[in-house]
């Protein structure tokens, strides 16, 4: 019961862990932190900027990406579950993902356009026609998926750099250098929100999300990846069987951080000499390429860490967080909206990534401290509690 318990416990400090580097960022692009990724695209001073270089380097679609992976995982933990209880797996999962878009559409429409719930439940959806393919196509699905977008950015990012050669190229690219730093230095959509009330941010919201949706849908690729990787873990014995896979987590601990942190390292070195639109195409690859690579040897070193010491209090606080990931993820964005736009306090535009370092440090540890009162009454967060209303479509006991 101790190893199983440890089992359960290791994904929940692993959800901590990824809400901790979500947090970060999401921080950073609601309070509008002037040089919030893409740094490079403006002035600012140097430890600022060096603060950005390292959120870039270490966090930016890592954590987003870990989630994901963790998410597959549960996945399969569903589809086992239904299995053993002899339920109809269909009807449940399709609840599940409905709930999931709901609880992602109300956080567009009330909070934030930033959202990665409709993208889960999209691509959650997606992944109910692969719960009984083979672990071979699931590689060969994970190496496509990764692998085809990763090389078509490289090779979009070489023509960028081909094409200066020559004149007609070089002033092309020249004019669209100037335009896309104009364009991520521009901040009318954040003064609308500061100006705006709750009831007019509404709108605003879903339109900068329908803008933002091609950007947003080009993540699914990845997204699904992970869910895949997630679905083969949490299908196969890996899961049950971690005392066992310690040279494997090993194995793809060293290659993960080693690969992941030398392409990061070239990623962050592109944006202090490429030119604008060469360097951006650049951090695209960290999307698609560098930060799944990272993201697993981030996932494998924290493993192995809990393993060898899972009584450590850090662990603790993550593991709290983590049982309340969807009530956290939401609430993180209620304080941080709160705080930033005109129905609230109205901070953005106004904060250095120093002072919003500081405010996630605050929130996140208050996430720590809610999270444990609720959880000594509760078998739930209450978020977590509606899901699982809406996927088992019962009223479960909340109570302990």
């Amino acid at each position: 019961m101790e190893k199983e318990q440890d089992r359960v416990q290791v994904l929940d400090v692993l959800r901590g862990f990824a809400l901790a580097g979500i947090l970060v960022i999401n921080a950073m692009s609601i309070l509008a932190v002037k040089g919030s990724t893409p740094a490079f695209t403006i002035d600012l001073p140097f430890a600022d900027r060096t603060l950005q270089d390292l959120i870039l380097f270490f966090i930016e679609s890592k954590f987003f990406t870990l989630f994901s992976l963790l998410f597959g995982i549960g996945f399969a933990i569903q589809i086992q579950s239904a299995e053993r209880q002899g339920n109809a797996f269909l009807p449940r999962i399709s609840r599940r993902m409905a709930g999931l878009l709901l609880f992602g559409l109300m956080h567009i429409l009330l909070l934030w356009d930033g959202d990665i719930l409709v993208i889960y439940a999209i691509t959650g959806t997606l992944l109910i026609a692969f719960r009984k393919t083979s672990y071979t196509r699931i590689k060969k699905w994970v190496i496509g998926l990764l692998a085809v977008p990763g090389i078509l950015v490289f090779l979009i990012f070489l023509y960028t750099l081909v094409a200066r050669l020559s004149a007609s190229g070089a002033d092309t690219f020249a004019k669209s250098d100037v335009s896309l730093a104009q364009e991520f230095a521009n901040t009318e959509a954040t003064q609308k929100l500061l100006s705006n009330g709750f009831i007019e941010g509404i709108s605003e919201r879903v339109n900068t999300y329908l803008e933002l949706s091609p950007l947003l849908f080009s993540r699914i690729p990845t997204v699904l990846a992970m869910f895949l990787i997630g679905l083969y873990l949490g299908r196969s014995n890996f899961i049950r069987e971690l005392p066992q896979k310690i040279e494997i987590l090993k194995k793809v601990r060293f290659w993960g951080l080693t690969i992941g942190f030398t392409l990061m390292f070239l990623i962050v070195s592109g944006t202090k000499f490429l030119p604008t639109v060469s360097a951006l195409i650049a951090i695209i690859e960290d999307q698609y390429l560098a930060g799944p690579i990272l993201c697993l040897g981030y996932a494998s070193a924290m493993t192995l860490s809990f393993m060898r010491n899972p009584d450590r209090k850090i662990y603790g606080y993550f593991s709290k967080v983590g049982k309340m990931a969807l009530t956290n993820y939401l609430s993180q964005s209620l304080v941080l909206t709160f705080l930033s736009y005109g129905w609230g306090i109205g901070l953005a535009l106004k904060l250095d990534g120093f002072q919003v370092l500081g405010i996630c440090a605050l929130l996140y540890i208050s996430q720590v401290i809610l999270s444990g009162l609720w959880l000594s009454r509760f078998r739930y967060g209450p978020l977590e509690w509606l899901w699982r209303c809406i996927t088992y479509w019962r009223i479960p006991s909340i109570r302990i």
